[in-house]
């Protein structure tokens, strides 16, 4: 079987001399050793490094890298789909990030002042859709928190801009009297948003309405300060009301 020195395996990869030593010394690529001493690796060395290299090109931390090396069995397929798997993911995320800079340049391009707080709710809802998923179906049935996402992955982008539109002119009535037009006019959208999200179907509002389950604020960070939010309470309660006294008439 074919040995190749440090020198050689650094130039066949790119890989620096000084970082193969490090890895070596971390025990992440282990060199076998000479008789002389000298780091000596295999023809499978170059599959473990290219693995490596792939997982730090996915943002894998040493740490991380090392415990898949370590844990998982994998034969040449396995690792490959799974590295083919990861960079697909990591290809998704970029895709995600570009199309939110972009819908924020937008905003800013349409005069509209980019609230901070609303802009970082809205990648946040990106960012950690699998974390929200998981958390909606451990209090609503899996197959209505399926057909939710699989409705919004539809016209996602669309949802994003509106959205992101919408809370930020909320922002610039905060405050106001919520019998005013201006605050009326939103709200109407607001609501007209909420059914493109969740359908207009009774039974799908009376499962998600069927107890009122607080939302974990680490992970739906919301686009208002707390004093913001105690106002579109305000607001959203002066609005069903008057809904609830016209529907009585």
């Amino acid at each position: 079987m074919k040995k190749y020195t440090i020198g050689e395996l650094g130039k066949l990869t790119g890989m620096s001399a000084r970082t193969l030593q490090y890895y070596d010394e971390i025990g992440l690529l282990k060199a076998e050793r000479t008789k002389a001493g000298h780091r000596s690796y295999k023809e499978e060395d170059f599959f473990t490094l290219q693995k490596i290299i792939s997982l730090k090109f996915l943002g894998f931390s040493l740490d991380e890298t090392a415990k898949y090396l370590r844990n998982e069995n994998w034969d040449m397929k396995d690792s490959l789909v799974f590295q083919r798997d990861m960079m697909k993911k990591k290809r998704e995320q970029l895709d995600d990030s570009i199309r939110l800079l972009n819908l924020a340049i937008e905003q800013i391009d349409h005069n509209y002042k980019l609230d901070p707080q609303v802009f970082t709710s809205i990648i946040n809802s990106v960012q950690m859709e699998d974390e929200h998923k998981e958390w909606m179906k451990s209090h609503w049935p899996e197959e209505l928190v399926e057909q939710l996402y699989d409705r919004v992955k539809e016209v996602q982008e669309e949802m994003e801009k509106k959205m992101m539109d919408l809370f930020s002119r909320f922002k610039e009535v905060m405050f106001s009297d919520p019998a005013s037009p201006q605050v009326e006019r939103l709200v109407k959208e607001f609501t007209s948003l909420a059914n493109e999200v969740i359908g207009e179907d009774p039974s799908t509002l009376e499962k998600l309405a069927a107890e009122e389950i607080p939302l974990d604020p680490w992970l739906f960070p919301s686009p208002f300060s707390p004093e913001e939010e105690k106002w579109m309470e305000q607001v959203m309660a002066y609005y069903m009301e008057k809904e609830e006294e016209n529907n009585g008439k």
